[in-house]
Order: structure tokens, then sequence, then C-alpha cells
């Protein structure tokens, strides 16, 4: 579990799927940490001062059936979802004047490099 004041640790631990809580004034204010927070419950976010709140939140993540395991289906959904930048610079820098163009012209072609795209063509 990591507790912090960083929102750049917390989009990492969020990314390893490991359990995290921040404490920071930018509390809805980052759209990457809302994301993660809303749509995948991979970080919780806290105002200064929400002392019993965190308090609460550290007592239901301790908890069994918070498992790592859960933070790990969880982060594992989030990155099926997400451009697998590796294939995408490998395809465009190969393909390259070619790709640029059709970037410029097909902002779209991307989507075939989100992960769960590139698992269905295998």
């Amino acid at each position: 579990m990591l507790i912090c004041d960083s929102q750049s640790m917390a989009v990492e631990a969020s990314i390893l799927g490991t359990p995290n809580i921040r404490i920071s004034s930018f509390k809805g204010k980052i759209s990457v940490l809302e994301e993660l927070e809303n749509k995948y419950g991979l970080t919780t976010g806290f105002l200064p001062g929400e002392n019993e709140k965190v308090i609460a939140k550290i007592r239901e993540l301790l908890q069994p059936e918070a498992s790592v395991e859960q933070y790990r289906a969880r982060n594992q959904k989030m990155l099926h979802e997400k451009l697998d930048v590796a294939s995408f610079m490998v395809w465009f820098i190969e393909n390259y004047p070619q790709s640029a163009e059709t970037m410029k012209t097909s902002p779209d072609y991307q989507n075939q490099f989100i992960a769960s795209e590139i698992n269905a063509e295998k």
C-alpha cells in the first residue's frame, strides 16, 4: 500500500496495481487521477484535513476482502483498454514518413494499438 501526497507516485502505484491513497489539494483536478480513481478504482484521493476518511480507507484496504488480487485485476483491465505505446511507436518509426501522413489523415488509426485490439488479433 502507498499513502502519499504525490500525484505521480499515485499514478505509478496504480499502473503497478498497488493500492494507494493520496492526500492532496489537487484532488479532483487531475484528469488521469480522476480516471484511475473513478473508472478503475485504482487510487483514492482525499483533501488535506480529511483525516478520518483517510483512516477509514486505510482500514478498508487492510481488510482481507480488499486483496491485492482485486487491484491487480483492476490494473489489468485498465492496461487492456489503453494504447500499447511500444507497438504504436515501432509501427510509426518502421513506416515513417507514411505513418505520419496516416496519423494526420486518420487519427483513429491509433486505436488498433489499444492492448485489447492487439490481443484480439492474436
